[in-house]
């Protein structure tokens, strides 16, 4: 009768076991799960800042000549390139932890007789992605 009953606790603390291997599994996706949603949303702020930025900056210029000019002397700006009527720029979020962004700004001009209007679209990309991060869509009336 004793060998049942130490049968009986054993596989009690068996399950028990189990239980708690289940629960610290569930635990820790749920853990991990809000680490990766954190530094998404992280990402995604900065990438709203950076697009912010270029377009202040993109819109205050008369043409795309200046805006690229006005972008090599931004702090953030690593590297800067213009091709295909597009530029391009490499830049750096200084936070908690230095985030390097890679930034497409694609600016198409419009003359009316009123004055020019100028749009541009804003894609910003974080590490090797290839689809982009955050768009920003922007666009400024700028008279004759």
């Amino acid at each position: 009768m004793k060998k049942i009953h130490n049968t009986a606790f054993i596989v009690e603390l068996l399950l028990l076991f189990i239980l708690l291997l289940l629960v610290i599994v569930v635990i820790t996706q749920t853990f991990m799960n809000a680490r990766s949603r954190s530094l998404y949303a992280k990402h995604l702020t900065e990438a709203v800042c950076l697009a912010e930025e270029v377009a202040e900056v993109s819109m205050s210029a008369s043409g795309k000549e200046e805006a690229f000019s006005l972008f090599q002397e931004l702090e953030q700006v690593k590297s800067a390139e213009m091709k295909d009527g597009q530029i391009e720029l490499g830049m750096d979020f200084a936070g908690e932890t230095l985030d390097s962004y890679q930034v497409i700004l694609i600016m198409d001009e419009e003359d009316t007789e009123q004055g020019t209007y100028v749009s541009g679209e804003i894609r910003v990309f974080f590490g090797e992605a290839e689809e982009p991060l955050y768009t920003l869509t922007t666009g400024d009336y700028k008279a004759g």
